[in-house]
């Protein structure tokens, strides 16, 4: 698989606990805390996505040689 994809995973799901922290520190409405919380779990969501169609795309493409 590709390592990339799990860094951008990482990395987006670390910039929104260090954002939701932030703003949990500076009393930032809990609307836009919920806004993040729903960016972090499309990333997370889009992310598997991808990796999933590519894991499909490399096995359909192996069984196809043979």
């Amino acid at each position: 698989m590709n390592d990339n994809l799990r860094l951008v995973a990482v990395f987006s799901q670390l910039a929104g606990f260090i954002l939701i922290f932030l703003m949990r520190t500076y009393n930032v409405d809990a609307f836009w805390q919920g806004v993040v919380l729903v960016l972090m779990l499309a990333s997370a969501l889009t992310i598997w996505l991808v990796r999933r169609y590519r894991k499909n795309k490399t096995v359909k493409s192996k069984y196809s040689q043979s």
